[in-house]
This record gives C-alpha cells, sequence and structure tokens, in this order.
C-alpha cells in the first residue's frame, strides 16, 4: 500500500518561487499559487502540480541536495525577512537563525494542528525527529515559514 501525504501551499502572498536544488547542481523553479500543490509520494518521491500546467513533476528525493522559498508578490510589511530557518528540507534538526532573544516557536501541521512548541534563541536547535514526513509551517512572533520534513 503506497502512503500518500497530500500538501497544499496556504500562501499569504499570491505567488512562492520554489527552487529544487538537485545534486547534480541543477535547478528546477516553479511558482506556486494557492492551487498548486507539493506532497509526498510513499517515503521517496516528491510530487509537485502546478494547475496552470495541469501536470505533475516527480522527483526522487535522493537526487535532492535542497528545498528553497521564497515569497514573490504581496510581501506582509510585517513578515521579518532577517530570519530563515536551516537546514531545509530537515532530517532531525532545524535551527532558526537570527531570531531576538528568546522566543516561542510553534511547529504546525498543514491541518493547523499544532504538533510541537517551543522556546528557542537564534542559532540554537529544535529536535524535530519525531515528527513524520511532511511540509510544516514554523511560526514566531512575527513571522510563518514553510519548512520540509524528509
Amino acid at each position: 500500500m503506497a502512503f500518500i501525504l497530500g500538501l497544499a501551499f496556504h500562501l499569504t502572498a499570491q505567488s512562492t518561487l520554489m527552487t529544487i536544488h538537485m545534486n547534480d547542481g541543477t535547478e528546477r523553479n516553479y511558482y506556486m499559487s494557492e492551487d498548486d500543490r507539493v506532497y509526498f509520494e510513499g517515503n521517496d518521491i516528491l510530487v509537485v502540480e502546478i494547475a496552470v500546467n495541469a501536470k505533475a513533476e516527480r522527483y526522487n528525493l535522493a537526487d535532492i541536495r535542497k528545498i528553497t522559498c521564497s515569497e514573490t508578490e504581496g510581501v506582509s510589511e510585517e513578515a521579518d525577512a532577517s530570519v530563515f530557518l536551516s537546514p531545509n528540507p530537515v532530517h532531525d534538526k532545524v535551527m532558526l537563525h537570527n531570531l531576538s532573544g528568546i522566543q516561542p516557536v510553534s511547529i504546525y501541521a498543514l491541518d493547523d494542528r499544532m504538533v510541537k512548541s517551543v522556546e528557542v534563541t537564534a542559532d540554537q536547535f529544535i529536535d524535530i525527529s519525531d515528527l513524520p514526513v511532511g511540509l510544516y509551517l514554523v511560526k514566531t512572533e512575527r513571522q510563518t515559514l514553510k519548512m520540509i520534513k524528509l
């Protein structure tokens, strides 16, 4: 039985540029809207469905070095663009960079269920080894970041 986890981007911006950085040095760019989906098929395939093109691209996770996302339109003025997380995608531990002081951080599954809540400082690892593979939203006091757990 194949395990399929459906993941959809719910964006505050009108478009997000998602770049898949491959191990061979090439990159694949996708402009994602609210109608597009990214999900895992089993434990080793990443599927990108772009509604405009009505096609799905499939990538072996072993061929992917990292995935980055950046908002391209309608960025909220409240967002602190200097805060970022790494690595992304992540396996066991993730770190938030450029936080000021100690801040509460909550990690949400895409069904809006909080799966972890911690207080961290900048450059402190958060252990997420207990979370299943999937796409998560990492919320700080001023920003929401997307995180992919492999």
